[in-house]
C-alpha cells in the first residue's frame, strides 16, 4: 500500500435523498481503497479514479480545513469547541445565541459510497477521525458505510455525536461464507467481524444496518446465504438491511469481476458472461437473460425476509436540526411507498415517478404542510397519487395506507415465490 498526500481543490458532493441514504453531503478523504474488493463499482472508469485504485490511496490532506470552510460558510457554528476562531472568543455571552444556530443542518455521509474511509489507510492517517471530530464540533449528524471494524476505533465521538444530534454506522455485508467473502472482498474485516461490530454498536446505542449490496448472482442470492445473513441480521440487533444485485460496468470494474470468477467459480463463468452481455453502460444486468435463466431479483428474497424477521427494509430517516420535520417525514413516507409500488406492487411508471417528485419537492419545500390549509396545499405541485398519503400521515401523524402496502407486498411476493417453485 502505497499512501500519497496531496492538496484537493474540492471535498464536498451534494445529492437527493433516497432510501439508499437519506444524507444530503458526501465527503470523502480517499482516492482509491486497499480493500481491494472485486465487484468494486468504485474501479469503474466513470469515477476517474486513478488506475493502481487498490494500491495506491492518495489522501486529501487538507479535508480537514475543507470541511471546516464548507460548514463556515453556510453559516455554521462550533459550538463545542472552547475556541472558535470567532467573535464569540471574545464576547462569551454571544455563544447561546450563535448555539442556537437554526440554519437547516443534514447528514453527513462521510465516505461517500466509493473509497471506504475506514480501511487499512485510516489506521495510519487517522483522517476519518479529524472529520468526525470536526462533525461532533459542529453538532453535525453522520453516516457511515463500511467494511471495516475500524470504526471501533472511533465508538467515544460517535456516542457523543448520537447524544448531541445522530450517528448512524452501517456496514456492507455481501457473504456468509467467509472463504468466499475473502475471494471478493480480499482485505476487508470478516463478515464476522462486521457483524460483531454491529453488536457492539447497538448496545451502545449507535444506530446500524446492513447494506446486502451487491447481491452476487449465483453465490450470494442463494436461498442459504440470504437466510445466513438476515438471521444473523437479527441476532446482533441489525435495525435495517437493505437488499441489491450486482451491477458490472464495462472496463474494469467488470473485467475484474469476471476475471474473480473465472479462477473461482469456472462453472459459473458462462452464465456470468451471458448474464451481463448486453454491456449496459450502468452495469445492469440484461433483464431477458435474467427471466430465461429462471431467476429471481434478490430484493424480492430479501424483502420476504426481512419482513418475517420484522427487520426494516431501509434506515429510519433523521430529521436534523432547523429541518421542517413533517415535510421530511412525509418525503420518507413517499419514497418508501414509491420503492414498495416501483418493485413488489404492480404500479404504473406515472405513479412510481409522481411520489417520487413530490419526494424531492418535500424536501426543500420552505412551509410546513401543517401550517398551511387543504386548499393551499392543493395548488402545490404535488401529484394527486400521493395526496391520501400525505393528508392521512397530516392527520394521523402515521401512515395506516403504508402498513397495508406494505403487508400487500408481503403476500405477493410470497405468493410469486410459490409459483416459480411450483414451476
Amino acid at each position: 500500500m502505497i499512501i500519497e498526500e496531496y492538496e484537493a481543490k474540492s471535498l464536498i458532493r451534494t445529492s437527493r435523498t433516497s432510501l439508499f441514504s437519506w444524507s444530503e453531503a458526501y465527503l470523502n478523504p480517499y482516492q482509491g481503497c486497499f480493500h481491494d474488493c472485486k465487484y468494486c463499482d468504485g474501479k469503474s472508469e466513470s469515477y476517474y479514479m486513478h488506475d493502481d485504485f487498490a494500491n495506491r490511496i492518495k489522501v486529501k490532506i487538507n479535508a480537514p480545513q475543507l470541511l471546516e470552510q464548507y460548514l463556515k460558510k453556510k453559516g455554521f457554528f462550533p459550538s463545542k469547541r472552547e475556541k472558535t476562531s470567532t467573535l464569540v472568543d471574545f464576547f462569551p455571552s454571544l455563544r447561546d445565541s450563535a448555539s442556537s444556530n437554526q440554519l437547516g443542518k443534514f447528514v453527513l455521509f462521510i465516505g461517500g459510497g466509493v473509497c471506504d474511509v475506514y480501511q487499512p489507510a485510516e489506521k495510519e492517517v487517522k483522517m476519518t477521525r479529524k472529520l468526525l471530530q470536526i462533525a461532533y464540533d459542529y453538532k453535525f449528524p453522520v453516516f457511515f458505510l463500511t467494511k471495516n471494524h475500524l470504526i471501533l476505533r472511533d465508538l467515544d465521538l460517535l456516542k457523543k455525536i448520537n447524544e448531541e444530534s445522530y450517528a448512524c454506522a452501517s456496514f456492507t455485508i455481501t457473504l456468509d461464507d467467509e472463504k468466499e467473502q475473502k475471494i471478493f472482498e480480499p482485505k476487508a474485516s470478516t463478515s464476522h467481524e462486521r457483524f460483531e461490530a454491529i453488536e457492539i454498536l447497538r448496545e451502545e446505542g449507535i444506530h446500524s444496518g446492513i447494506y446486502f449490496y451487491p447481491t452476487l448472482p449465483f453465490i450470494g442470492d442463494t436461498d442459504e446465504n440470504i437466510n445466513a445473513i438476515y438471521r444473523t441480521a437479527k441476532d446482533v440487533g441489525a435495525e435495517f438491511v437493505y437488499c441489491w444485485g450486482l451491477t458490472l460496468k464495462p472496463g474494469r470494474n467488470k473485467n475484474e469481476f469476471m476475471n474473480t470468477v473465472k479462477e473461482h467459480f469456472p462453472d459459473l463463468y458462462p452464465k456470468y458472461e451471458l448474464l451481463y452481455s448486453n454491456n449496459n453502460k450502468y452495469g445492469n444486468l440484461d433483464n431477458e437473460k435474467f427471466k430465461e435463466m429462471g431467476l429471481i431479483w434478490p430484493e424480492i428474497k430479501g424483502y420476504k425476509k426481512g419482513y418475517e424477521l420484522e427487520i426494516d427494509y431501509t434506515a429510519k430517516r433523521y430529521i436534523p436540526e432547523g429541518r421542517i420535520r413533517t415535510n421530511l417525514k412525509i418525503s420518507e413516507l413517499l419514497h418508501r411507498i414509491e420503492y414498495i409500488k416501483r418493485f413488489f406492487v404492480k404500479s404504473s411508471k406515472f405513479e412510481i415517478r409522481e411520489l417520487n417528485q413530490t419526494a424531492n419537492i418535500l424536501n426543500t419545500y420552505t412551509k410546513d404542510l401543517l401550517e398551511i390549509n387543504k386548499l393551499e396545499r392543493s395548488k402545490l405541485s404535488l401529484g394527486k397519487t400521493t395526496v391520501p398519503y400525505i393528508e392521512e400521515y397530516l392527520k394521523e401523524k402515521k401512515s395506516v395506507l403504508l402498513k397495508n402496502l406494505e403487508e400487500k407486498a408481503f403476500k405477493d411476493v410470497c405468493e410469486y415465490l410459490n409459483r416459480i417453485e411450483k414451476i
